[in-house]
């Protein structure tokens, strides 16, 4: 069963990869920059991999919580743009939306 999760994990970069955009949001964001996770609720999703579905996720960010930018990626979901970060979480490595932290425009 994990393999299979890794297995999938490993398609869906090969999907989105091919898809990323040259259009680039947040531009001063840049490798080592602190960003601050908004949403209420639930908390914020880590995911393994840019744009996971729901109950992908490696864990939750609460509302708050300050992350270096480890790396960043623009993916294209149809006919939109969404840039994610790259981040560790409680020693867990992962991605976060744009839209989930304070760089959103």
């Amino acid at each position: 069963m994990k393999a299979f999760k890794y297995f999938s994990a490993l398609m869906l970069l090969l999907v989105i990869v091919p898809c990323m955009a040259s259009e680039v949001y947040a531009s001063d964001v840049e490798l080592g920059d602190k960003v601050t996770i908004v949403p209420s609720g639930n908390g914020t999703k880590l995911c393994p991999y840019p744009d996971c579905r729901q109950g992908n996720h490696v864990t939750r960010i609460p509302k708050g919580t300050v992350l270096e930018v480890e790396g960043m990626m623009n993916v294209k979901v149809g006919d939109s743009t969404m840039k994610w970060f790259e981040t560790t979480y409680k020693e867990k490595r992962g991605w976060v939306s744009i839209y989930d932290t304070d760089q959103a425009e």
